[in-house]
């Protein structure tokens, strides 16, 4: 499947909530784990993918064991409109979509 010039950095919703973490500065394992309540194995899956898409740097600051500090770089930091804009529409179309289901017999009955 062809791609058509688009950037897959939101490769998982978890990315989004990863990023927007990070806006409150440099995170560590465990922070991003207590924040979000996401598995050890997820997290690790999705944090080497932002690393690697070059959006999070990844800084040891322990070692034996090795530990990791994470900070949005310039190109993480431009995403910000981008998800204050995702936040936007969702608020915008939430309720709407709600209400349409309500009004197409989508399933959702009166409570």
């Amino acid at each position: 499947m062809a791609d058509h010039g688009r950037v897959n950095v939101f490769a998982s919703p978890w990315d989004v909530e990863l990023v927007a973490e990070s806006l409150l500065g440099i995170r560590r394992f465990n922070d991003f784990q207590a924040a979000l309540g996401i598995s050890r194995h997820v997290l690790t899956l999705r944090l080497r993918h932002l690393v690697a898409d070059g959006v999070m740097t990844r800084e040891r600051y322990q070692s034996g064991p090795d530990r990791f500090e994470y900070a949005l770089t310039d190109k993480g930091r431009d995403l910000v409109p981008v998800l204050m804009a995702m936040r936007q529409w969702s608020a915008r179309w939430q309720s709407s979509s709600v209400e349409g289901r309500r009004g197409a017999g989508g399933g959702i009955q009166g409570s």
